[in-house]
């Protein structure tokens, strides 16, 4: 019985921490709007149809749409019955050429440009910056130092707590935008969750680190995300690769290779595969919580007294 009692003591812990994460604030009432906003904007845009060719003018400015001209404007072929089959095969397949041009559209402006370069950042900042950073304003967590815990247990607890909060958020926000994408959307949330999820955990473990290290951690974060993952992650040559955006796109672009969704200039992107992406994410999260444990247990925090 004794040495099942730091395990329950920890799990309380836990279980503290996730309450204590449920109060919202200012950040996540931020991260709550910008889903709300850009939830709105998608929804317009697919009620507008503008996720697929078919409003595209041929020729550009005028005529008729991408569809009349690549699908109604076949005429009907002279002869048998595999010519008329001929015709009907070159018909879907165009239809089945706009279609991924809807999803390649839907990709490229929403999934790459807003939700990674931007909204994914902003939102596991909004809970990993404030799990420790929160105490502190608080002045509670000197309670938590004088509990009968290892500090590198109260470290992981937070992250736990942290990390719950932003996986919900993160995969639930991009489940949400990827539906009103409507038939665009839909296939992008099935491609693309695995690499929000290594994502998240990777920016959860760097804010939650940056939390326990500034006394400002939301601003600093906020310089990162800005800085570092729209800024840096768009750069030619290796630049790119201190960020986590870019290894995210790579599990992403991997995934979406077979819809002919891929870097607009590979030679000048140099992505790499979608297995060394994956693991160099886990490895950003070890790391980080690794460090973030050894701050933790031997910062003062005199701020506190």
């Amino acid at each position: 019985m004794t040495s099942a009692s730091p395990w329950k003591a920890w799990l309380y812990l836990v279980w503290l921490c996730l309450q204590r994460q449920a109060r919202a604030h200012q950040l996540v009432w931020i991260a709550l709007g910008l889903l709300a906003l850009t939830t709105a904007v998608v929804g317009l845009n697919t009620l507008g149809g503008r996720w697929t060719m078919n409003h595209w003018r041929f020729p550009r400015g005028g005529g008729g749409t991408q569809l009349a001209v690549w699908v109604e404007g076949m005429g009907p072929l002279p002869g048998s019955a595999p010519a008329l089959a001929l015709q009907t095969a070159l018909k879907g397949a165009a239809r089945s050429i706009l279609f991924q041009a809807g999803l390649s559209i839907f990709s490229n402006w929403v999934v790459f440009s807003v939700f990674l370069s931007f909204l994914l950042p902003i939102w596991s900042l909004s809970f990993a910056t404030d799990a420790i950073g929160g105490e502190r304003e608080a002045r509670t967590l000197v309670w938590l130092l004088h509990q009968p815990l290892p500090r590198p247990g109260i470290y992981l607890a937070k992250y736990i707590a942290v990390l719950f909060y932003s996986l919900a958020f993160n995969l639930g926000g991009f489940a949400l935008i990827c539906l009103v994408g409507g038939r665009a959307g839909r296939p992008a949330f099935s491609l693309y969750w695995p690499g929000v999820v290594c994502a998240t955990l990777a920016f959860s473990a760097l804010f939650h680190l940056m939390g326990a290290c500034f006394r400002r951690a939301a601003v600093v974060a906020l310089v990162y995300s800005f800085f570092l993952e729209t800024v840096l992650a768009n750069m030619p040559g290796y630049m790119k690769r201190v960020s986590i955006g870019f290894y995210t796109r790579c599990m992403m672009f991997d995934e979406a290779q077979k819809f002919g969704i891929q870097p607009e200039k590979p030679y000048i992107y140099l992505p790499v595969g979608s297995l060394t992406a994956e693991w160099v994410l886990i490895g950003i999260t070890a790391l980080s919580l690794g460090i973030g444990m050894m701050v933790f247990s031997r910062s003062e925090y005199h701020d506190l007294n």
